[in-house]
């Protein structure tokens, strides 16, 4: 989408830049040298801006948690590392079903800093699991998708 992005932007400005509509003036070279030189220094600009963006690196993207018992705690914290050169902002978290509750940061987490987004299973709900968590942000690599995955069994009576 940011390549699309990109490319939509040089075409826009090459096209303002050497398109000339019948209704201008004529332009001299020093004008359009100028003109080519200023779109020039704004894609140079927006490349930057993309490659320095932030960058969500996860060391684990899914969990398994095995068989638990009902009524027992069913969550993950996925931490991150922001890779990137700008804050993360993380805009929304988004779950595959409700039985999934996500808790993230919400404050920006800078440059080589980490965040974390906490996963919590309904674990009354009996049997086998498996659940993507979306997180959305202005991360590059936005949105990543997590998943979890278990078995919950029925409490045993003693």
């Amino acid at each position: 989408m940011k390549k699309y992005l990109l490319m939509t932007a040089i075409a826009t400005l090459m096209a303002a830049v050497f398109c000339e509509p019948s209704y201008a003036q004529k332009k001299t070279r020093k004008e359009l040298k100028a003109e080519a030189a200023a779109a020039a220094d704004s894609i140079a600009a927006l490349e930057a801006s993309i490659e320095d963006g932030a960058v969500m690196t996860f060391k684990y993207t899914e969990h398994n948690f095995g068989n638990k018992e009902s009524g027992s705690d069913v969550s993950y914290d996925f931490e991150f590392v922001n890779t990137g050169k700008s804050d993360i902002i993380i805009t929304n978290v988004s779950t595959s079903c409700g039985c999934t509750t996500p808790e993230w940061t919400k404050q920006p987490v800078p440059s080589k800093s980490r965040g974390v987004i906490k996963v919590k299973y309904d674990s009354n709900r009996i049997g086998n699991f498996s659940k993507t968590i979306t997180v959305y942000s202005n991360a590059k690599n936005s949105p990543v998708v997590l998943s979890i995955k278990g078995n919950i069994q029925v409490k045993q009576q003693q």
